[in-house]
Parts: C-alpha cells; sequence; structure tokens
C-alpha cells in the first residue's frame, strides 16, 4: 500500500500525519513557524518525505462553506508550488478540509482531551482526518 504524508497547513504552524504500511494514519506532529514564515515549513515536509521515503503528500484545501476558493486555499495552492519546486518528482494531492479542524476538536473533547492540550494536538488531528478523508476517497474510487 502506499504512503502518504497529510498536511493541515495554517498560518503558523502545520499539522502533520503519517499513513503506514497497512493504511492506518498517525498524527505525527505540529510544526511551528513564525507567522507566514512557509520556507520552514516546505523544509520540514522535504526532510519527513526524506526520512519516512514517501513520495506522496495529500494537502488540506480550506474551500468556503459554499464551495468558493479562500485565502487558505491560495495559500495551500502556493505551498503546492514550493514543495514541487522542492522536490518536482513528488506527488501532492488537495483533499477538501472543510469542517477538518472542527471535527478533529470535537473527537478529542468526547476522548476527554483537556482544552489546552486540544489547542496544541489540533493542527495534527486535523491532519490525520484530512489524510483519512483522502484515503477513504481513494479506496471507494478504487472499488467502483
Amino acid at each position: 500500500m502506499r504512503r502518504y504524508v497529510g498536511l493541515d497547513l495554517g498560518t503558523r504552524s502545520l499539522g502533520i500525519a503519517v499513513s503506514d504500511v497497512v493504511g492506518i494514519v498517525h498524527a505525527r506532529e505540529e510544526s511551528l513557524f513564525p507567522k507566514h514564515h512557509y520556507r520552514l515549513a516546505v523544509e520540514r515536509v522535504i526532510a519527513l518525505l526524506d526520512e519516512e521515503k514517501i513520495e506522496d503528500v495529500v494537502l488540506g484545501y480550506p474551500l468556503n462553506m459554499d464551495g468558493s476558493l479562500s485565502e487558505g486555499t491560495l495559500r495551500s495552492e502556493r505551498f503546492k508550488d514550493a514543495l514541487l519546486k522542492e522536490r518536482p518528482g513528488i506527488h501532492v494531492y488537495f483533499q477538501d478540509e472543510r469542517l477538518s479542524t472542527l471535527s478533529a476538536d470535537e473527537i478529542m473533547r468526547e476522548h476527554g482531551v483537556a482544552r489546552k492540550e486540544r489547542g496544541q494536538r489540533i493542527d495534527r488531528a486535523a491532519a490525520a482526518l484530512i489524510l483519512e478523508d483522502f484515503m477513504a476517497a481513494k479506496e471507494r474510487e478504487e472499488s467502483e
């Protein structure tokens, strides 16, 4: 099974999740960077791809609720371009991430995670949901 890195890109942080060889998604880490200094986030992703020997990236695509583009969508597009400039051979897929952060927070709250801890884990949990959604859609597509 292909392995993927899932990303939830914010203005100051990058949530990262990784799938394993059997398709289980693991919330990996949250990489912090100064506001709008995406170069550090790009470097972290490239290093992770090298460490894990992964060539497939799933990047959250934050559309507005009506499906229109948002500032976050444009940020994701620029981030994809930066990743491909650094590593032309990788594949970067967009995954609609509407409500992923809200869902991640709700799941953690249901499991009794304290508010402060939820805030520290929210981006990596959202990255895991983004990656899970992508992999589930891919599996449905392949079974049709």
